[in-house]
């Protein structure tokens, strides 16, 4: 495999970045719709509402991971919310996820954040095994609920 970069993306990726986009909300059983997901990415660049990054192979982007802030109000400091998390099905098992996941630890550490949180479909063990391995610990403080409108 060729060498891989990892870089915070800029307004300027947006258009690398709408297909791998559509791509990972397709395997969640979402319809394509490039126009859309190019409306919904370009406001979190313009609102700076999340920090992304990609992995690219040459100029291909094969990963990327958006991450979202929230805060908690008790220990008075920022979470990071690794919201979406998507390596290419080809690029799986290269280490792509590995070293895309270094760059967003390495992120959250120079923000001085409290830590990481992520969710996972309970169905999803193989993402359970990669997060574990990457030493992500399932929450015994809290249950976790969700309302849908």
């Amino acid at each position: 495999m060729s060498e891989i970069t990892i870089s915070q993306a800029a307004i300027q990726d947006l258009s690398k970045l709408v297909p791998i986009f559509d791509d990972y909300r397709e395997y969640f059983k979402q319809q394509k719709d490039p126009a859309q997901v190019e409306q919904f990415l370009f406001e979190k660049f313009e609102h700076l509402e999340s920090v992304i990054f990609i992995a690219q192979v040459q100029e291909e982007v094969v990963g990327f991971a958006q991450l979202y802030p929230v805060f908690s109000s008790l220990t008075l400091q920022r979470v990071w919310l690794l919201n979406d998390f998507f390596i290419t099905e080809r690029n799986r098992g290269s280490g792509v996820g590995t070293q895309l996941f270094e760059k967003v630890k390495e992120f959250t550490q120079l923000t001085k954040s409290k830590g990481i949180e992520l969710s996972v479909e309970h169905t999803n063990k193989k993402a359970w095994a990669f997060w574990e391995k990457q030493g992500f610990k399932m929450d015994e403080d809290f249950r976790y609920y969700f309302y849908k409108l």
